[in-house]
């Protein structure tokens, strides 16, 4: 039974699926939809950050999902980065790059979304070799999806501010948990729409003090995992920090 529940109530994050699963693909995903392909790029820095890395088959990625949207030449053409970016119909973008180990992916999603992706996916927890979200409390405030068991304990599952997101996550899980119940519920107190409202930019910062804006993201963790990620990059010469921005129009 999906439902909405509004109370609050004790219990801590857990994992959502079962312990021991085998690697692979679940059996059923939802259907989503490509993304444009005319702006690979406006996919990994106008909205998502790198958020998890999986180690699973490329083949069997392939025979799951087709082969890729777009494929990227990099390093003067000694190698091809493959892309796959999709639309779900509760409106999440993910967007999955296969860089140099042809078994290896990144995949771009708000860091709060990572499981939901993941299911959307059919992926399983064990393909996961690093999420930006790991040792991470849920946020106290937003959409939260939680899980009764039979023995009526219930747990936080996943939290995002969009209402549309823990819903459809949480309706996957209740058609792959035949014995479990899940509840999305609003956690904190809703604020004026308008001024609650701001994204996160990533600003780059060059020797000479000069900025530029390379990345904005709803969601505070993630900008400040992108900053992170190019700050450690030798390659970069720049310093990059987060800042809370007014959204576009």
């Amino acid at each position: 039974m999906l439902s909405d529940f509004s109370s609050a109530h004790p219990g801590g994050r857990e994992g959502w699926r079962e312990p021991g699963a085998s690697l692979g693909f679940t059996a059923e995903v939802p259907r989503m939809q490509p993304l444009p392909t005319d702006r690979p790029r406006a996919w990994l820095f106008e909205r998502h950050a790198h958020a998890v890395t999986l180690k699973a088959s490329r083949s069997s990625f392939e025979r799951q999902w087709g082969p890729p949207h777009c494929v990227v030449t990099r390093d003067d053409g000694r190698f091809q980065e493959a892309h796959w970016g999709w639309r779900s119909e509760c409106g999440l973008e993910l967007v999955v790059v296969s860089m140099r180990e042809a078994d290896r992916f990144h995949v771009f999603i708000e860091p709060l979304e990572v499981d939901h992706a993941l299911a959307h996916l059919g992926l399983k927890d064990e393909v996961v070799e690093w999420r930006a979200d790991a040792g991470f409390p849920l946020p106290r405030e937003g959409w939260v999806v939680t899980r009764m068991d039979e023995t009526g304990n219930r747990y936080d599952v996943a939290q995002s501010p969009e209402r549309a997101h823990v819903a459809c996550f949480a309706r996957i899980l209740e058609d792959r948990a035949h014995k479990q119940s899940y509840y999305v519920e609003f956690r904190g107190t809703p604020a004026d729409e308008d001024a609650a409202r701001k994204d996160w930019a990533v600003i780059r910062q060059d020797e000479y003090g000069n900025r530029a804006e390379v990345a904005r993201l709803q969601c505070e963790q993630g900008a400040r995992a992108f900053a992170d990620v190019y700050e450690a990059d030798p390659r970069h010469k720049q310093t990059y920090f987060v800042e809370p921005v007014a959204p576009r129009s």
